[in-house]
């Protein structure tokens, strides 16, 4: 399951549960549609806590929606998240789409305060701490 919310840095998109290829495709649309609405230069927080792990299959396409909303303006954003898998999977991500300079990963396990953490960063250019950044470098 995924969500779009409007918000004033940009776009704030909610992953839960198991994504599939065909709902990344609805994903990916929705996703160019809100683009277009959206005031440049944005931000983007995906809050990824409660998603599970990714097919591979899929890594491909959630790169594209990278791609386009790096393309569409995006200057950062912050992808938080709790697990290694996600972790690993999200970095492959970002390599794939060419956007490892903008986003950063942030542990919600290790840090109470994790929403704090990322829009410090999409907003101030604050690098996360040691206790909350998983990295930021592959």
């Amino acid at each position: 399951m995924y969500k779009f919310e409007k918000q004033k840095y940009g776009l704030k998109i909610t992953f839960s549960g198991d994504l599939v290829e065909s709902e990344i495709n609805r994903l990916a649309a929705e996703l160019k549609s809100l683009l277009g609405s959206i005031n440049k230069p944005f931000s983007i927080l995906v809050d990824a806590r409660e998603m599970m792990a990714l097919d591979q299959s899929v890594l491909h396409l959630l790169s594209e929606c990278q791609k386009t909303a790096k393309d569409a303006g995006r200057q950062s954003a912050a992808i938080v998240i709790n697990s290694p898998v996600l972790k690993s999977q999200g970095q492959r991500i970002t390599l794939d789409s060419g956007s490892t300079a903008a986003v950063r990963f942030i542990c919600s396990v290790k840090h109470e305060d994790w929403k704090k953490v990322a829009l410090d960063w999409m907003l101030s250019g604050v690098e996360p701490d040691s206790q909350c950044a998983l990295s930021k470098q592959l």
